[in-house]
């Protein structure tokens, strides 16, 4: 009996989360990129290049949604240096939420290892999933 009340209590918590529509951002809303240690800058500059259909706006008042994340880049040690390549990985991930509610609209998590560009293309990939998403709605 206990089992079937934990598994009706988890079911009942996680049918929000179930029921939730991801990417579900109209076209053209209005969008604060927050600070992020320079990292909103690529991530700007990456929605423009990869045609991301939202409006940036420096206000976050003025905003409907808000996109916050951060960017980390690992350099490599002195033993990746000598026996493999010096290149250096970027982990980068954005969440974008509705800034009346704070409703989790889009999260995605990239991990680009010898990015060529290196915070450039982690932005370039999180605005591009970030785009796809919002075209299959």
């Amino acid at each position: 009996m206990k089992r079937l009340i934990a598994v009706v209590a988890l079911l009942a918590t996680s049918l929000p989360v179930l029921a939730a529509d991801t990417a579900n951002i109209p076209a053209n809303s209005k969008v604060f990129i927050a600070p992020m240690d320079g990292f909103e800058q690529d991530l700007q500059a990456a929605f423009l290049r990869k045609h991301v259909p939202l409006l940036m706006v420096d206000d976050k008042a003025k905003a409907d949604y808000i996109v916050e994340g951060k960017n980390d880049n690992e350099k490599a040690g002195w033993a990746k240096t000598i026996f493999f390549s010096p290149a250096p990985a970027e982990h980068a991930s954005i969440t974008v939420k509705k800034i009346d509610d704070g409703t989790i609209i889009f999260a995605y998590s990239v991990d680009k290892t010898a990015a060529r560009h290196g915070p450039q293309s982690a932005a370039e990939a999180c605005a591009k999933h970030l785009r796809e998403a919002m075209e299959k709605k």
